[in-house]
């Protein structure tokens, strides 16, 4: 592209068509863009291409769009000079400035790379005429750059300083050239220059909470520099990182700086925002992008419309499963043509996984995920594990062939589900984002995001560090709720004095940990834990107390609902029976049909056991009843009671045990059994007095025999 100052080429004249076409207006009626005469003799530049008469040289921006080098012009070296001349338009007349030449940072190069670069500080479309001349160091073997200009539509004293402080950079021996003294020169030649600009930023770097830095990143001329958006993102860099929040709070400082009043800059700094955290490999820094999206792209028209439906994708695919947030419900078809959904899960953490049968990517993912969850030691908090496959084929053969042949693990601890769209009736492509496989979601046991996007190893890690988690708080609540060991001669303390000293503590900790919804669910789940299941009473008080103040009254808190209904059956199991309390006599019945009275009224402590045929602990447990039984049975009323179940089946176990003590169930469930006696949690052991009250509850079956030697002395 040649010509003569003032003078549109060709190209500015089909550019021109353009515009008449889409706009209606004439180049006469549209004030040019950029209008230019740049002129680079190379006589001293050493013969690598570009001193080559015949060579060409480009007019580049120094950013540049999409990773693609923005070539606006070009020029024949002849006679060792080339010469860049025209006038360039937008193509839309409004957003689109990537084609014209306006204020920014320009390169110009050969065909083996950048030979220097300058700048151009005017928004206003004024004539741009500059020489630039590759030199000989006179006292150096190196070759450097020099600027100059002709009259007062010039910015030659500016590029003169740039040039400078480009050779002291390329020289390391002329790094003399000190910033601060380049930036006191241009100070005084060019003070309202983009190298004064770039001086100052270097100096004092970029920082956003000097006020005086504020107007400097806010000039719209930045726009079209590199060294403003590898400033902006080191900045934003810096908080990948962070929380969520504090990311998007430094989003909104830069777009609420008071001096970004430029629309240009405004988009600009937007787009710069999102890309940085939509492109990074940090999980978390999607929330951003979107934040960044959402309130400053999508809704704003002086961003180009492929832009904004860049960022409007982004945000279809990535916003349902942002970090922290409730997973969208699932519920597919299982290998037996059976919904399963995800909320039907019950171990301490879900898996959800993405594959295709046909996808390579899988075929090295789906081993490694295997390996991990066989080697998953049972010491582990974070198990019992459930795994949700989801298979995102149409092939019904080849996806059950899949399950058979790469989802055999042999951890009893893994609960898993299997499961596919095969009619494609579901949403889970859009709800997941799932765009290509493989791809893996870890939540909570609030069914909460806390991995997204993730492979096996980043899935290991995140468990451990819950696993970490949950141990550090389980060794601080050890050591705040200590559970004392006392000798024989040693006097016990007062229960009810110990009980209201850790009721107290447990009010510290859940006022500490309302200061978010996170903290709330993970700390006083596991100060419950810690404490209901602990061996001591004024521990176990404490517990009922979280549960009936900060569990069972603020449902709205917690996303585990299993986990507030596990809270709700453990406080009524507290409350049923306790001792003291007067037991109820039921009308039951026996394996023959008839009906009986629970309770015997015949002098004498009475064990009742509760259990379940289909329960392993309870047949265990029943073992430890039955030697009980041997041993007192003249002393002692033994009844074992059906908690729930079929009646058919209890009958086959009377018989195949050869249980020879009592045995009754509530027939139909018509005596109401669940309502009176606490049997959500078996086997339960309850000891009834010849008065008919309960002397214990919960009782170990193992500690069964030496609890009734205890009694009849």
């Amino acid at each position: 592209m040649k010509g003569t100052p003032g003078r549109i080429k060709l190209a500015g004249l089909i550019l021109a068509a353009v515009l008449v076409m889409y706009f209606g207006t004439g180049a006469k009626g549209q004030a040019p863009s950029g209008i230019y005469r740049i002129t680079v003799r190379t006589g001293n530049l050493p013969a690598n291409g570009g001193a080559e008469d015949g060579s060409m040289l480009y007019l580049c921006r120094s950013v540049s769009q999409d990773g693609e080098t923005i070539i606006l012009d070009s020029a024949k070296v002849s006679r060792k000079k080339a010469v860049f001349a025209g006038s360039s338009f937008a193509i839309d007349g409004k957003t689109d400035q990537s084609n014209v030449f306006t204020a920014g940072q320009y390169d110009i190069k050969d065909r083996s790379g950048v030979l220097f670069s300058f700048f151009y500080s005017s928004m206003e479309g004024k004539d741009f005429v500059q020489k630039f001349s590759c030199k000989q160091s006179s006292t150096k073997s190196y070759s450097y750059w020099s600027s100059s200009g002709s009259g007062k539509k010039t910015f030659g004293k500016e590029n003169e300083v740039y040039l400078r402080f480009q050779t002291a950079q390329l020289n390391p021996e002329d790094s003399q050239q000190n910033v601060r003294q380049l930036l006191f020169e241009v100070s005084k030649v060019a003070p309202n220059s983009l190298t004064h600009l770039y001086l100052s930023l270097l100096a004092n770097g970029f920082r956003t909470d000097d006020e005086n830095l504020l107007p400097m990143i806010a000039d719209e001329r930045l726009v079209y520099t590199s060294f403003w958006k590898e400033n902006l993102d080191i900045f934003l860099d810096k908080l990948k990182l962070a929380k969520e929040n504090v990311r998007n709070y430094a989003i909104d400082f830069l777009m609420q700086n008071k001096y970004l009043t430029s629309p240009r800059m405004r988009a600009a700094t937007a787009l710069e925002c999102f890309r940085r955290y939509s492109s990074s490999v940090v999980m978390g820094c999607e929330g951003s992008a979107v934040h960044a999206a959402e309130k400053y792209i999508l809704g704003n028209p002086d961003i180009p419309e492929n832009d904004r439906a860049e960022a409007a994708y982004y945000v279809t695919v990535n916003k349902n499963t942002l970090l922290g947030a409730k997973a969208p419900k699932l519920s597919l078809k299982d290998t037996s043509a059976v919904y399963r959904s995800i909320a039907e899960t019950t171990g301490s953490y879900t898996v959800i996984y993405f594959y295709s049968d046909d996808c390579d990517y899988c075929k090295k993912e789906t081993p490694k995920l295997m390996e991990f969850l066989d080697t998953c030691g049972s010491n582990h908090y974070y198990l019992p594990l459930n795994v949700y496959t989801v298979y995102t084929g149409t092939d019904s053969a080849a996806w059950k062939n899949y399950v058979r042949e790469n989802f055999s693990c042999s951890n009893a601890s893994v609960n898993w589900i299997h499961t596919a769209d095969i009619e494609r009736s579901s949403r889970f492509p859009v709800d997941y984002g799932v765009v290509s496989t493989p791809k893996m979601f870890l939540l909570n046991q609030g069914q909460r995001i806390i991995g997204r996007g993730i492979l096996t190893s980043t899935l290991s890690r995140i468990l451990e560090d819950e696993d970490l988690s949950t141990q550090k708080s389980y060794d601080y609540l050890e050591q705040i709720f200590p559970v004392p060991f006392y000798s024989e001669n040693e006097e016990l303390p007062d229960d009810e004095a110990e009980t209201a000293s850790r009721i107290a503590l447990v009010e510290q900790i859940c006022q500490g940990a309302a200061t978010s919804r996170e903290n709330f669910n993970r700390l006083l789940r596991h100060t419950f834990t810690y404490l209901y299941f602990n061996d001591y009473s004024p521990n176990n008080q404490a517990a009922i107390h979280l549960a009936k103040k900060y569990i069972l009254t603020v449902p709205q808190m917690w996303d585990d609902t299993s986990f507030v209904e596990a809270a709700r059956s453990f406080v009524r199991g507290h409350d049923m029976n306790r001792p003291g309390s007067r037991a109820e006599n039921l009308r039951l019945y026996t394996p023959g049909g008839d009906p009986a009275d629970l309770l015997l009224k015949d002098g004498r402590y009475q064990i009742l056991f509760f259990y379940r045929t289909n329960c392993g602990i309870c047949r265990e447990a029943m073992q430890e009843v039955r030697q009980a039984w041997e041993k007192y049975r003249c002393k002692v009323g033994f009844t074992g009671i059906l908690a729930s179940g079929n009646t058919g089946q209890w009958i086959k176990y009377i018989s195949d045990n050869n249980l020879q003590f009592r045995q009754l169930c509530d027939k139909d469930g018509t005596a109401g059994l669940g309502s009176y006696y606490y049997i959500d949690s078996v086997p339960q052991i309850i000891i009834v007095d010849p008065e008919g009250n309960v002397v214990k509850k919960g009782l170990e079956a193992d500690m069964l025999t030496e609890e009734i030697s205890h009694l009849l002395d």
